[in-house]
């Protein structure tokens, strides 16, 4: 019985942490993004990826607020896809992809 509820415990705390997703250092949660967030691949002249995200904020949106990690540092993607990737591994998934003039938009669900 210990055992099973040490592995319990373990499980819960590495999904707690490993799906903390942040924006320009905003930490995402259902209170402020609700089910679904809307992301944008932007390739960088250096061939990387940045993801934007719109989540509703409640502030004038940016075109530039990306995934960042706790201290609003940027995430640098290979791709597209290892973004969606990282997404996915934090509690996203795509529900719909659209295109809007020459780029990609994803639209995500929290699962």
């Amino acid at each position: 019985m210990k055992h099973l509820l040490m592995t319990i415990a373990g499980v819960l705390w590495s999904v707690l942490l490993s799906a903390q997703i942040y924006v320009e250092g905003t930490l995402l949660t259902p209170s402020n993004t609700g089910v679904y967030i809307e992301v944008t691949p932007l390739r960088r002249t250096d061939g990387t990826y940045h993801i934007g995200v719109d989540y509703g904020q409640t502030r004038s949106r940016r075109p530039n607020d990306c995934l960042t990690d706790n201290k609003g540092r940027r995430y640098e993607f290979r791709s597209a896809i290892d973004g969606l990737n990282f997404l996915y591994d934090n509690g996203w998934e795509v529900v719909v992809v659209y295109p809007v003039e020459d780029i990609r938009r994803y639209l995500l669900k929290r699962r």
